[in-house]
């Protein structure tokens, strides 16, 4: 049994193949596919493509890419967006979250304590 923890089938290189995708992988012995959300704006997106994959289940969060154009009403949405998906069996994780300094403008300090401040909301 494999599992994919990380599959973003909702990006837009895979277009309209994103539940073909996901059938071959299990056609392939990948039991489990978590889709992670990167922000508000696919909050909604990855739970549905989740339903409608028998083998995907998905995760909400805020990749730290996607921090610097982020709000405090992102985070309440997304707070509000974990607490109606905890009765979803197919919700599995928190994330997309976490602190990357791979890229230069999320090494400024005022990047970095924004990172820090979301990883912790």
């Amino acid at each position: 049994m494999w599992i994919d923890t990380h599959c973003h089938l909702d990006a837009h290189e895979f277009g309209a193949q994103s539940l073909e995708v996901a059938r071959r992988a299990g056609e392939q012995g990948v039991s489990m596919i978590v889709i992670p959300a990167v922000e508000r704006g696919n909050f909604e997106v990855v739970a549905q493509l989740a339903a409608q994959a028998s083998n995907a289940s998905y995760a909400l969060g805020i990749h730290p890419i996607c921090v610097p154009h982020a709000t405090e009403d992102d985070l309440a949405a997304l707070r509000l967006a974990i607490e109606a998906a905890m009765a979803d069996p197919k919700f599995v994780a928190i994330g997309e979250i976490g602190l990357d300094f791979f890229i230069p403008m999320l090494c400024e300090p005022a990047m970095r304590a924004k990172q820090d401040h979301f990883f912790r909301a």
